[in-house]
């Protein structure tokens, strides 16, 4: 049997039969390699590249306007009161 059908059926087999820890087993064994290393900004060390992450999505959605940004999140939440309000009438 090829390697490539043998991955297919071996994966195949172990959804079919609802069992994620071997269809999990077999996925990383047939493909994810040994080199783990990622860099982000000349970094690999996971918590600094964690940190790096958060500072760069903490500083991309901020709000322009704060008193708009808090007037918006006044209104969804009146909003999602009168909705939990007449859905547990």
């Amino acid at each position: 049997m090829q390697p490539s059908v043998s991955y297919s059926n071996d994966l195949h087999d172990s959804l079919l039969c609802k069992n994620g820890t071997a269809f999990w087993k077999c996925w990383r064994s047939k493909f994810e390699t040994a080199s783990k290393c990622v860099e982000v900004e000349q970094c690999c060390d996971p918590y600094n590249i964690a940190n790096k992450f958060a500072c760069h999505f903490s500083n991309a959605y901020k709000a322009n306007n704060e008193q708009q940004a808090e007037a918006l999140r006044k209104e969804y939440v009146k909003a999602c009161r009168l909705l939990w309000y007449a859905c547990s009438r």
